[in-house]
């Protein structure tokens, strides 16, 4: 199986495209134009691939092409678009506490990089793993500390300015708007990314934070981290039931297994492809599980067995068998006595 595609949260598309209508920008030619669907955005639970959330950036960018369009639009956002990560981040005593929660629970957004909070108050995002340069990639990556600046402003009712902001990137053409949002130094092509707060403002407490409810959250964040982190999505089974039943009938298609779902074929394209698999791996697995498995009951015959698993013919179902075990059905039935 191939690596998971990095993924981020439907909340990172929701918040881009709630930002485009409030600039008077409707976001529907964009989603056609990208094959998003606006029901995935919606649902809470939903991830998009990393690049369909730079292919937004780069759209967005086309249709208001403004220098530091990421750091205007950071400040139309608010920590609680973060949803439960957020919560958590508002109901924090300190900044420093507040980001801290952030770097903890960043896994609940993205699992594409990691969020770092050292002890001097440098404030680190580092990519899991490697991406090719492009603009959307640029545009995110200064949408992060803005957009986290911007909350500690919020949250503590404080013009929190960095002593220093890092990207790793080349710099735009233009880096005023940069500078005016920061309002610090502000370098490009640096060895990472990073912004660099002073202690005193780590310090700052968030005067509208609640600590029993900031202490519910973050039970409920530490659950939900581990469920991010555990096995394979309980639609993959469902998958494998869905195929295992239809079989007997013929090979099922994506569309069919789809609308058994409740779903469409390419909300469920996209998230089998989050999760670093596919329909035909899927389908493929739960084949050579049930041959397997019908194989060893030796009252099947083989030409029934192939009937079972969808094959036409029992030619095609012995090559399949083969490529699966390295061994014919009947060696298999007879190694399994």
């Amino acid at each position: 199986m191939s690596a998971p595609v990095p993924t981020i949260a439907s909340g990172a598309l929701r918040k881009i495209l709630a930002t485009l209508t409030a600039f008077d920008v409707d976001p529907a030619p964009i989603c056609a134009e990208l094959g998003i669907e606006r029901s995935a955005v919606d649902d809470p639970d939903a991830r998009f691939p990393l690049a369909t959330y730079y292919d937004l950036w780069e759209a967005v960018l086309r249709t208001l092409p403004r220098p530091g369009s990421a750091l205007l639009m950071a400040q139309a956002n608010a920590p609680g678009d973060y949803g439960l990560m957020g919560f958590v981040v508002m109901n924090s005593a300190t900044v420093r506490e507040a980001l801290g929660s952030f770097a903890r629970f960043a896994g609940l957004w993205t699992d594409a990089a990691e969020i770092r909070l050292d002890e001097d108050g440098t404030l680190r995002v580092i990519h899991r793993a490697g991406f090719a340069d492009r603009l959307g990639l640029r545009v995110a990556t200064e949408a992060a500390p803005a957009e986290i600046l911007h909350g500690a402003r919020l949250l503590t009712q404080t013009n929190v300015t960095p002593l220093e902001v890092r990207f790793a990137h080349r710099a735009p053409s233009d880096t005023s708007v940069h500078e005016s949002f920061f309002q610090c130094p502000v370098r490009f092509g640096q060895r990472d990314t990073a912004m660099v707060l002073r202690r005193e403002d780590l310090a700052l407490g968030l005067p509208k934070a609640d600590a029993q409810l900031g202490a519910f959250l973050r039970g409920m964040a530490n659950e939900a981290l581990k469920r991010r982190a555990g096995a394979a999505p309980r639609s993959h089974e469902r998958i494998r039931e869905i195929v295992a039943e239809e079989l007997q009938k013929g090979v099922p298609s994506l569309e069919q297994v789809a609308k058994r779902m409740a779903t469409s074929e390419r909300t469920l394209r996209r998230r089998l492809e989050e999760s670093g698999t596919s329909f035909r791996n899927l389908l493929d697995e739960t084949r050579a599980e049930l041959a397997r498995s019908y194989v060893r009951d030796r009252h099947l015959p083989l030409t029934e067995v192939a009937f079972l698993l969808g094959f036409s013919e029992p030619s095609a179902f012995h090559r399949a068998f083969k490529r699966w075990t390295d061994t014919t059905p009947s060696a298999w039935r007879q190694r399994t006595e």
